[in-house]
């Protein structure tokens, strides 16, 4: 098993390889580039609480961004992340809402159905 010092080391050596972000933040609405290795932006990262950065780092499997591939359990953490974010008051971003954005990113398009 890779440790979390291991994996932190991983994620911040692809943050300096990769320089053409292609990853959004996944707190909803954000628009910040990240690099695929990482699961959002500084802000909405600490944002999270320490239990639920501490499950996204010990189901995040080193080259999963790559692959494609996460792993069910790091889907899982994916969705009770999106719930708490939701609790919160913020409403979740869906990748079918990020679909219907227009292009500006200003928000659904109006003939955008609901999913």
């Amino acid at each position: 098993m890779t440790s979390i010092g291991n994996k932190a080391d991983y994620v911040r050596g692809e943050a300096v390889r990769n320089t053409t972000f292609h990853h959004h933040c996944h707190w909803p609405g954000c628009d910040k580039s990240v690099p695929p290795a990482m699961w959002g932006c500084r802000q909405h990262w600490f944002k999270l609480p320490l239990r639920l950065r501490s499950r996204i780092w010990a189901t995040y499997r080193p080259g999963q961004e790559v692959t494609k591939t996460p792993s069910s359990e790091y889907m899982i953490v994916a969705q009770d992340v999106q719930e708490w974010i939701a609790a919160q008051g913020t409403s979740v971003r869906t990748d079918q809402d990020a679909k219907r954005l227009d292009p500006k990113g200003a928000g659904p398009t109006p003939t955008g159905d609901a999913p």
